[in-house]
């Protein structure tokens, strides 16, 4: 049997280091002996990237000013926009407060003639009890108790039932369970209504009784004031009787004036 004869690896001479420790060692050397010449080729070799260097920088520095300067125009145009909108707000609050001075000066001018106060409305619901406002008219402007209070020229909306000397208290026609007369403008046919509450009001008639949505009923007085309209008649065809149901013209609980009609 032959004896194996094991042979260590030649090692490999590691050419690639050795270049690069001469070649580091012969540039060192070279830049001590030359600095002047070495300085100015590596300048020469580095011009490239520090060119490519200044127009990558220069490009960025572009295109950040542009989004720079996109962003201040943007949030100019939101400003713009923002004042715009204010400006129109107001304007809309100019016509709707000039617009209430032109309808409260025709109201005044008419109420002087029908001796009538202008009165603001200092608490109505939920603010103060149901179907009641309380006004800044009192015994020292000549408000008396049982005063007819109209919310228009001709729309009127209950009686002046407690006074103090700046305010005073008005109850609606329309509080639930207060009944009050009134007269259909179309038929001439007379009703006794329930107050149903909210400005609301309620009777129940014969079924053949001539009634129609829209009818307008008047308060019993020499000058007719509008004290409700139909808006809406519940006739059940089991039953010889209808149901119909009227309201007072008008948002009465967003208004801020009223008008008292002094005796």
């Amino acid at each position: 049997m032959k004896n194996i004869v094991f042979s260590r690896p030649k090692r490999k001479t590691p050419w690639k280091i050795i270049i690069v420790i001469f070649t580091f060692l012969l540039l060192s050397g070279f830049g001590f002996l030359f600095p002047n010449l070495l300085k100015g080729t590596f300048s020469t070799l580095a011009r490239p990237i520090w060119l490519m260097r200044d127009n990558i920088t220069k490009s960025f520095s572009s295109v950040t000013d542009f989004f720079r300067f996109k962003n201040t125009i943007i949030n100019e145009n939101l400003t713009l926009k923002d004042e715009l909108t204010s400006l129109k707000l107001k304007q809309i609050d100019y016509d709707a407060i000039f617009k209430e001075n032109q309808n409260l000066k025709n109201q005044t001018d008419k109420s002087n003639n029908n001796n009538r106060i202008v009165s603001r409305v200092l608490s109505s619901p939920p603010q103060s009890l149901y179907d009641t406002f309380i006004i800044d008219n009192g015994s020292l402007d000549g408000v008396s108790v049982g005063n007819r209070v109209y919310l228009s020229d001709t729309i009127i909306i209950g009686l002046i039932t407690s006074v103090a000397s700046r305010t005073s208290v008005v109850t609606l026609f329309s509080t639930s369970g207060q009944k009050q007369e009134a007269t259909d403008s179309r038929t001439g046919t007379s009703f006794t209504l329930s107050g149903a509450g909210g400005a609301n009001f309620q009777v129940v008639v014969p079924k053949d009784t001539d009634v129609l949505v829209g009818d307008i009923f008047t308060y019993p007085s020499r000058k007719a004031s509008v004290l409700g309209s139909v808006y809406f008649i519940d006739a059940n065809s089991q039953s010889s009787f209808k149901k119909i149901y009227l309201r007072i013209p008008g948002n009465i609980f967003s208004t801020q004036w009223v008008f008292v009609e002094k005796n």
